[in-house]
């Protein structure tokens, strides 16, 4: 296994995918995309490591 990687990185679905500890910091990250990206993006909770994550898909 890689030394960088936890041990749940290669079990979690969500393990590649950036991962913030609150909604706000989610958000903001959010609004950064938008603001400098024009991406679309919204947070939501992972059912999988409990943490926040960003999506484009807006049926999460």
């Amino acid at each position: 296994m890689d030394e960088d990687k936890s041990e749940f990185e290669d079990v979690l679905p969500c393990a590649d995918k950036l991962a913030f500890d609150t909604k706000k910091e989610a958000q903001a990250t959010a609004t950064t995309a938008q603001y400098q990206n024009g991406a679309e993006v919204k947070p939501y909770k992972c059912s999988y490591c409990h943490l926040w994550h960003l999506s484009t898909n807006y049926d999460v």
